[in-house]
């Protein structure tokens, strides 16, 4: 019994602070980043507690058990008891501003009766309330890096971004003269090759020490282009230009389409291809730059 209860304990433990260390610490923000940049599913389940929990709790039950009966105990207590001392510290933290009989959905202004949706020191009832507020609110003056550099993960109504693949950003871009292929990989990766008639307009910098955000990227976008702009957002992948449609959309954009594939290919953990890129596709491209399509240029508007 004693033994059982030591794994139990040992196992919330890990579970409770593990998920919080790989979430929260600064440490591991390289790491976040990184994973996002890679896999759009590991950085689905870094960034959701539950997940995180629950595969902590069955790591930790694998290495702490010596029944099945010890590891079952172990998985379930370790992953609902991560998961709500989590919630609880969460709320510690942050600090109810408001009592839970006093608080009304900020969209509809019902009461909020239940735990739903909390964003933002907001409450919602419903995903829908949720969405309404998304799709009305503009947020062009909050940054899209904090001050380590990290992409702040942009809460946008679901809708607001089109997934497309580069043959289909072609046929967009031959049907229609209104559509514009911005390229917002770094200046040096644009001037190597880029898609024939795109512009530069990066989301990061390429510098001696590595990549540095572009913390005027929203500003010169809207310097060049009205916010109701047909825009094509593509970068290597399709990793930094999902972030960058993101930012466009929390700034009032309303027609963005990301290119899944990018330039050269998007390809999972095992270097398969998943999405050709537009290089891979045989779609035109040009080297170099020229007045009026580079960043130095679009940057003075």
């Amino acid at each position: 019994m004693e033994s059982l209860l030591y794994i139990l304990a040992t196992n919330i433990a890990f579970s409770t602070f593990g998920s919080r260390f790989i979430r929260r610490s600064p440490l591991t923000a390289g790491l976040r980043q990184n994973i996002e940049e890679r896999s759009r599913l590991l950085h689905q389940l870094v960034s959701c507690p539950h997940c995180l929990c629950f595969w902590l709790a069955l790591g930790g039950s694998l290495l702490l058990s010596h029944t099945l009966l010890q590891m079952g105990c172990a998985v379930l207590l370790g992953w609902r008891g991560g998961y709500y001392i989590n919630r609880l510290l969460d709320n510690l933290s942050g600090g109810d501003a408001q009592p839970r009989s006093a608080r009304q959905c900020y969209a509809c202004g019902l009461p909020y009766k239940r735990d739903f949706l909390e964003r933002q020191g907001r409450y919602f009832c419903s995903y829908r309330c949720w969405f309404d507020r998304l799709k009305d609110q503009r947020r062009a003056e909050r940054p899209i890096f904090d001050e380590k550099g990290i992409f702040i993960q942009q809460e946008v109504y679901p809708m607001s971004v089109k997934n497309i693949n580069p043959t289909q950003a072609k046929e967009l871009l031959d049907g229609d003269e209104n559509y514009t292929y911005i390229d917002v990989r770094s200046m040096p990766e644009y001037e190597t090759n880029h898609p024939a008639g795109s512009l530069n307009i990066p989301i990061m910098h390429k510098e001696a020490m590595g990549m540095v955000p572009n913390n005027d990227f929203v500003r010169v976008v809207e310097k060049n282009f009205a916010h109701d702009a047909k825009l094509l957002l593509g970068c290597q992948m399709g990793g930094r230009s999902m972030r960058a449609a993101q930012a466009l959309a929390a700034a009032g954009f309303t027609d963005l389409s990301n290119i899944a594939g990018g330039f050269g290919g998007a390809r999972d953990q095992t270097g398969q291809v998943v999405e050709k890129g537009w290089a891979e596709l045989g779609l035109p491209v040009e080297q170099g730059t020229q007045e009026g399509t580079d960043y130095p240029s679009l940057a003075k508007g």
